[in-house]
């Protein structure tokens, strides 16, 4: 709500950081950005667009208040308006960068602008500096692109609030939800894992002899930059092989130059992370402005006689399995109250990767590009919190590494080898990563299938990256399969669906519209796999080409048509479906005349219900009809069904239906002229309709109606009364059959 904008609010876990910290000025934290901007900037539209930017997001609104001795705690408030930002100017060469100084907590703001002029024929700097109490890495993006659009608006006279995207939610109302989610016990599940995960060794980066040393005042700097190719294969190849993340390559890279460098086994390492997470589903902090860093502990084990495929896949599944992206780690150190801490030991070096930053130039806006990367602005005499910190970015499409360390701690020559060991590192997993043939699989690529390792490997074989995804089968399919298999018959659950399509000149296109909407849908997609798993599983290759089969009726008389139909039709339905092969489906055009196929669409009732059909036919009919993918309805995946299905309460459900059947001992018993003699086998060969006289349904219709009671619910009632009679039982069980789209399930419509 907008009225939670303002306020007193309490301190996120990286602000109780920064005021528990050792620091003589809290106020001298900031970071600082230098872009470049066109020679006909205009200042007053610029300072107009500063002031829009500090009335749109609530943090730069903020003010912090001392409450204890040496700053170590404090109180935040959010004003509903601040004092007027103002563009500052300043004069002099290019290396005579201005200083910002601290700023003033108590009072605010917490943005500062100076405008750059080095002379003339010399192009005009921007330098901004925002507290970094109230932004991080991806405040900074949203910073300079809502600047760029308030001052093209104000530059033409327009209102450049109004020229800003919608806000998302407020940051009082974040951190409000996460200190009182961390005072309920929101945390408590993680502690078990703090304990097991990190476990107390030796740290790898030695302390230095002399406490208080490790001082911004002694910081030095050591950057290295990798190949452009590397740096695409680590970026682009390793995620789709692996289905990695940034961080998962880094830090194997980064764990195997550790654990070389100081011969240790295992280093723990302090993970920066953007600390942005989906806790509360009804807040949006995708553009929220603020400090969201987190920091938690990682330990690599990265031996150095591992090959890099199972480092990757190692590391990668570590940091998966920690809870909530590192969140809680010090949510439970600051915010969960006495002995809230985990007890993690303190490590020594500090990674942060921070992606693609700075300015982008554009001819008609207000940068020309960045000339000083984003960098803190600290106290020279407050204490570093680690001895190394090593910062990574995208820099010109190469991957640039800077190891920050102070030369009361290390030499330049030391941090120089270990820098360059960690680049090696990466460039040999580059061209691990380059080879034909390099992929794998993790468990948590497919977590609703809860396999191991081993059972992964085994189902992705040999081309890992042909895999999609594994989901476990519904009670439905599985159902569907155990009667397959009970029965050794391929034609059970064996769907078959014939029709004649007009508005066909080219079959070919038909078909290709069939393929589009298969390589939508993941279900299509799918085999099954039963033997040498815990339970049966779907698993869905990333492509899978329908098998279509082309025929030429044009020139067959209608009887000679419906006769090759029977036969087509039988052979089919003798040929089954093989589970085991993807996809589970088939189709056969026959051309009938110079527009017109026959189709033969054949496929397992495991993927589709009757719903689905007519939703595939749909979206093919449009795709053939030339409507383009963007214009076929957005449908969920089905994996998103399975994850449902996975999170529903079993055993309250056990529960509910023990209670409902309570007291029944058998099946209710049914006549038969024979005697089944398979108690698996259940196939029906005849049918036997029935038609209700037209008033007898209209007084059926009429008595639904004034009863309170869907037309359905009244022909199960005479069901349960027909099967009564029939069984002399006063009680008896049927089944009956409903859609399994539940409400709560957003989408599931579709």
């Amino acid at each position: 709500a907008p009225e939670e904008a303002t306020g007193t609010a309490p301190l996120t876990p990286i602000q109780h950081w920064l005021f528990g910290a050792d620091v003589r000025d809290a106020g001298h934290f900031s970071q600082a950005l230098s872009v470049q901007v066109p020679d006909d900037l205009d200042a007053a539209a610029l300072e107009d667009a500063l002031n829009d930017l500090a009335g749109h997001h609530d943090a730069l609104r903020s003010r912090f208040a001392a409450t204890g001795g040496r700053g170590r705690e404090a109180v935040w408030f959010i004003d509903e308006r601040m004092p007027r930002i103002r563009l500052a100017r300043h004069t002099g060469p290019d290396t005579d960068t201005p200083h910002f100084g601290p700023f003033d907590l108590a009072r605010g703001p917490l943005l500062r602008a100076v405008l750059h002029d080095s002379g003339p024929g010399r192009a005009a700097v921007l330098h901004l500096a925002v507290h970094h109490l109230v932004v991080d890495g991806v405040s900074w993006r949203v910073l300079l692109e809502d600047l760029d659009r308030a001052y093209r608006a104000r530059r033409t006279g327009a209102d450049g609030a109004a020229a800003l995207p919608a806000q998302s939610s407020p940051l009082r109302q974040w951190a409000r939800r996460l200190a009182a989610h961390a005072a309920d016990g929101g945390f408590e599940d993680e502690r078990e894992y703090w304990a097991r995960a990190v476990p107390d060794t030796e740290p790898a980066v030695a302390a230095g002899p002399e406490h208080g040393a490790n001082t911004y005042a002694s910081q030095r700097a050591f950057t290295l930059r990798l190949a452009p190719e590397d740096t695409s294969v680590l970026l682009h190849t390793l995620p789709d092989t692996y289905r990695t993340q940034i961080n998962d390559v880094l830090l194997s890279a980064l764990g195997r130059a550790l654990c070389a460098w100081s011969g240790r086994d295992r280093v723990v390492v302090d993970v920066e992370g953007h600390g942005r997470e989906e806790l509360f589903p009804e807040l949006d902090i995708s553009r929220t402005v603020g400090w969201f860093t987190t920091r938690y502990p990682v330990a690599l084990a990265v031996p150095g006689e591992d090959d890099w495929d199972a480092v990757l896949k190692r590391v990668k599944e570590q940091l998966r399995a920690i809870p909530r992206h590192g969140l809680g780690h010090d949510a439970l150190r600051h915010l969960a109250g006495p002995g809230g801490d985990p007890g993690t030991p303190d490590a020594r070096i500090s990674f942060n990767y921070l992606g693609r930053m700075g300015a982008s130039a554009a001819p008609d806006g207000l940068y020309r590009g960045t000339v000083r990367a984003l960098e803190l602005d600290a106290d020279p005499a407050a204490e570093r919190p680690h001895a190394l910190e090593v910062v990574g970015q995208l820099v010109d499409e190469q991957l640039e590494f800077t190891w920050f360390y102070s030369d009361r701690l290390h030499a330049e020559d030391t941090v120089g080898e270990l820098a360059g060991r960690f680049a090696d590192a990466l460039a040999d997993l580059a061209r691990f990563a380059a080879r034909p043939g390099a992929a794998g699989r993790t468990p948590s690529d497919f977590p609703l299938a809860r396999l191991d390792q081993d059972a992964v490997d085994r189902l992705t074989g040999t081309d890992p990256a042909a895999v999609a995804d594994i989901l476990p089968l519904t009670p439905t399919q599985a159902g569907m399969l155990f009667h397959g298999l009970s029965q050794d018959d391929r034609g059970v659950y064996f769907q078959q669906l014939t029709f004649v399509l007009d508005g066909v000149p080219e079959p070919g296109v038909l078909a290709a519209a069939w393929q589009r909407v298969t390589d939508r849908a993941e279900v299509l997609r799918g085999r099954v796999v039963w033997q040498d798993v815990p339970e049966p599983l779907l698993v869905v290759r990333r492509h899978a080409a329908v098998p279509v089969t082309h025929l030429d009726w044009r020139d067959l008389t209608e009887k000679e048509r419906r006769t090759r139909l029977d036969g087509v039709l039988d052979r089919d339905r003798a040929e089954g479906i093989d589970l085991g092969r993807a996809p589970l489906q088939r189709l056969l055009l026959a051309r009938v005349s110079d527009t017109a196929v026959r189709v033969v669409w054949s496929f397992h009732h495991l993927l589709l219900d009757g719903w689905s059909l007519f939703q595939v036919l749909s979206d093919v009919f449009a795709l053939h009809g030339g409507d383009g993918p963007d214009a076929l309805p957005d449908r969920p995946p089905y994996r998103d069904y399975v994850g449902w299905r996975r999170a529903r309460d079993t055993a309250e459900a056990e529960r509910h239906w023990r209670h409902r059947l309570a007291g029944l001992t058998e099946a209710t018993p049914l006549p038969y002229d024979r005697e089944p003699r398979e108690s698996h086998r259940a196939e029906s060969t005849h049918a036997a309709r029935a038609t209700l006289p037209e008033a007898a349904s209209r007084a059926l219709e009429e008595l639904a109606r004034t009863s309170g009671l869907t037309l359905n619910t009244l022909v199960q009632g005479a069901w349960a009364l027909l099967l009564a009679r029939q069984s002399g039982r006063d009680e008896v069980v049927f089944g009956t059959t409903v859609s399994g789209r539940p409400d709560d399930l957003p989408g599931v419509e579709s």
